[in-house]
């Protein structure tokens, strides 16, 4: 498994789907002046739109974890391998602050 192309097509499709997921609401939390109900809305449907959307485009490559609790519960019911849920939650996380560390930087 770890020899194949499409392996590593699927962690790093992990890896850029978390990146743009964490991207895409932390500049929506960063980017909303407004305080209360509206700006908990604008996060929640930022958050809510980007994982509709990387779901649709990237989950044929990955299945679209995009959650170590996802992968986890797919190790656990035996749907993907030991060695495929430890690439895809060091590639999810490293997306995670990867996309923290763009945002940081432009802040």
């Amino acid at each position: 498994e770890i020899k194949s192309w499409a392996f590593w097509r699927a962690v790093a499709t992990e890896f850029v789907g978390m990146l743009l997921f964490i991207f895409a609401g932390l500049t929506a939390i960063i980017g909303s002046s407004e305080d209360g109900i509206a700006q908990e809305l604008k996060v929640s449907l930022a958050f809510a739109l980007a994982i509709a959307t990387l779901s649709q485009s990237l989950g044929h490559v990955s299945g679209a974890h995009f959650n170590p609790a996802v992968t986890l519960g797919l190790l656990v019911s035996g749907q993907i391998s030991a060695l495929r849920c430890v690439c895809y939650i060091l590639a999810q996380m490293l997306g995670a602050v990867a996309a923290s560390a763009i945002v940081n930087g432009y802040g």
